[in-house]
């Protein structure tokens, strides 16, 4: 059982102080790799249980650090095969449970698949043959808690140890001293009250970690030594029922892979309170990623109130830590699950595939069936602009051209997909869910009203997907569309992941709502559209992902750049402009690396409804002074610009609206004002003022 909820949140603000024995010697190489492990290896894992699992990424991550984990399931069966095909692993290792004979295994996993590593009660004795012929230290852990399981496993991993569970049987520490004295162990570490102290073998050094808080100390301390951590990995340890393998199972073995803390919440699923404690250790506080490892059930969506009055959706689902108001999104956040935890794991595995990936990245655009989103088609074809002008090869379907049979025959052909139209369209009338066929590697962004849900999405996961982006409530496409647009500049020219675009677009909404609402006062309308689009937007996958590189070293046309010396900013404008965009009445001409949103020029004798360019630049300031909060002052008038500041990053969004006669820079000096309240920063620095 977890433990309970007060025995976890605050035990982040214990860990500052540790012994030097405790610790031990940081700089020692513990990796001891096997004779047998080859670059690459891919290790297919069935029947396994619970323990078993969080034990088997500890053993590939610790003896095997190349190695690639699957899993099979009732989902992931043909999925895996389908990625070993394309992957050509040099080795296929099954572990684990696997009937069947030579011949079927051979038809499941592939030509090359080795003899199994049988695996069922106990350690994993055969693995441990092949990864570990020495083992320098070696990690001894209780099989509960569960929580301090999944700690121990970060642990071990992270020390290219052995994995050894303990349930407390007499038989357990005789077994344990054997695998000792063949490895020619020198270190152990001793968790919760494994291993008796008149058990020691001699000459085994070995240090207790009595509690969850050392195990976390240590496991961090080594992670300080490669710099801040940037990554938090969430997973529930209260997911799993009967012994059966949950997605936090997986969750020490992703933390391993991204380099990252992992954090356990209590029953449930709380993550703010979890992320605000251990914010306050001095190894995670640049932290500003945060991975979820669980469905929407162990760790659940936040809800709110719609800020648009009398529409239909009376609350809107987001992800742990969004913010409220106009405060900047802090963490680039996503969440890997699935009901089979095979693909769930899948959706790593497939990154290892964008490694090997040659020629031009292809892109699909699909927009506006039906031709009655002229506005959204608009910021569709700014998006191809800004997609062509990276080098991407672009296929467009709009209008007419985008049928249920064209987006069939072209799905499969793409890298990337944006999708941007009705959601009934693509769902109800073309029964997207249901269609089959394997998919390459590839990210879906659904731009979309109520897009993003299990039964909708999860079977292009299976089917081949990295990830998708959508939203699980209703969306107005000027909203969606200026997000998609944002988010694919932050991914082309400000070369972010997946989840740092998304964060990239989100503040790029809501710092709209804050220039809309300098501009026009109690005029501004719509506001809660561009709220309540920063809000659901959910990346659905890795957000550490990041897509593939352009074809182009350097864009065609020079995109807007944006540069800090000393004190002054300066946005460089670059004097050639994207040809002009139009659908309908709706037309706009943009600066590369431009954004747009749905504001319009009002100028006399203009038959068309022009957007208005703007330029967007997320603006690091890391000698920030501290509690101060940066003031910038502009010849451009303030009402054509504004500039929300994230205090914890030390990182400001700068929107502004060039004048016509600005073709060549803005310029902003920054002062410093202490800081009253966050809620007062976040209102000074919003305001321009």
């Amino acid at each position: 059982m977890a433990n309970p909820p007060r025995a976890r949140l605050p035990f982040f603000a214990l860990l500052a102080v540790i012994s030097f024995g405790l610790l031990g010697n940081l700089d020692a190489d513990t990796r001891a790799p096997g004779a047998s492990a080859v670059r690459g290896t891919a290790y297919v894992g069935r029947g396994l249980s619970a323990e078993n699992l969080v034990v088997f990424g500890a053993t590939i991550a610790g003896g095997d650090p190349s190695g690639v984990l699957l899993i099979d399931g009732p989902d992931a069966l043909k999925a895996n095969r389908s990625f070993l095909d394309t992957f050509h692993p040099p080795r296929i290792v099954p572990v684990g449970s696997f009937p069947e004979s030579d011949a079927e295994r051979v038809r499941l996993l592939g030509a090359g698949v080795e003899r199994v590593r049988n695996w069922s009660l106990g350690p994993p004795r055969q693995l441990w043959n092949d990864l570990f012929p020495t083992a320098p230290v070696v990690v001894v852990c209780p099989a509960r808690p569960r929580a301090l399981l999944l700690h121990a496993a970060c642990l071990a991993g992270e020390l290219g140890a052995p994995l050894f569970v303990s349930h407390g049987l007499a038989p357990e520490t005789r077994e344990l001293n054997q695998h000792l004295a063949r490895w020619q162990t020198k270190h152990v570490y001793a968790v919760g009250g494994t291993y008796p102290r008149g058990k020691h073998l001699p000459g085994v050094e070995v240090t207790r970690l009595a509690h969850e808080r050392d195990v976390v100390s240590l496991y961090l301390a080594r992670l300080a030594r490669g710099g801040p951590v940037r990554t938090l990995v969430v997973a529930n340890p209260a997911d799993t029922k009967d012994g059966q393998p949950a997605l936090s199972s997986l969750a020490p073995w992703v933390a391993l892979k991204r380099r990252a803390a992992l954090l356990l919440t209590d029953e449930a699923g709380e993550v703010d309170k979890l992320v605000t404690a251990a914010l306050k250790q001095k190894a995670l506080r640049r932290a500003d990623t945060l991975l979820i490892v669980a469905d929407l059930k162990a760790v659940p969506m936040k809800q709110r109130p719609n800020p648009i009055a009398a529409d239909h959706d009376e609350k809107i689902d987001m992800e742990p830590l969004t913010p409220t108001g106009t405060d900047p999104f802090s963490f680039s956040v996503g969440r890997v699950f699935h009901n089979d935890i095979g693909v769930a794991a899948l959706l790593l595995a497939r990154q290892h595939l964008l490694e090997r990936k040659t020629g031009t990245p292809r892109v699909l655009v699909a927009s506006n069936p039906g031709s009655s989103l002229p506005l959204l088609e608009t910021f569709s074809r700014q998006t191809v602009r800004e997609l062509r002008n990276c080098g991407y090869e672009t296929t467009v379907l709009f209008g007419a051209k985008l049928t249920e049979e064209a987006l069939r025959k072209e799905l499969p052909k793409h890298d990337l997909f944006l999708w941007e139209g009705h959601h009934n369209t693509l769902i109800r009338d073309w029964s997207f869910p249901q269609w089959e066929g394997p998919l390459p590697p590839s990210f879906l962004f659904l731009q979309s009203c109520l897009a993003l849900m299990e039964h909708k999405v999860h079977p292009a996961l299976s089917r081949g997907a990295l990830g998708v982006i959508g939203t699980s409530t209703r969306t107005y496409s000027a909203s969606g569309g200026a997000c998609s647009l944002c988010f694919f500049n932050g991914m082309l020219y400000e070369d972010l992941t997946v989840g740092e675009s998304l964060r990239h677009a989100k503040n790029f909404l809501l710092a709209y709502i804050l220039l809309k609402e300098k501009r026009l006062g109690k005029d501004a309308k719509r506001t809660g559209a561009n709220l309540r689009a920063a809000w659901a937007f959910t990346l659905w996958g890795d957000p550490t992902l990041r897509l593939p590189a352009p074809g182009k070293q350097t864009p065609e046309i020079p995109p807007v750049r944006h540069r800090v010396k000393g004190n002054t900013i300066t946005l460089s404008l670059p004097p050639e402009r994207h040809d002009k965009v139009q659908s309908g009445r709706y037309q706009a001409q943009a600066l590369p690396n431009g954004s747009l949103a749905g504001l319009l020029k009002k100028e006399k004798g203009d038959d068309g409804r022009p957007l208005v360019p703007l330029v967007f630049a997320e603006i690091p300031l890391p000698k920030a002074p501290e509690g101060m909060v940066p003031q910038l002052h502009s010849r451009l008038p303030s009402r054509n610009w504004v500039f929300n500041w994230d205090a914890r990053r030390r990182c400001g969004y700068l929107l502004a609206v060039p004048r016509t006669h600005e073709n060549e820079e803005l310029r902003f000096r920054v002062s410093w004002a202490a800081s009253q309240s966050v809620e007062q920063s976040a209102e000074t620095a919003g305001s321009g003022q």
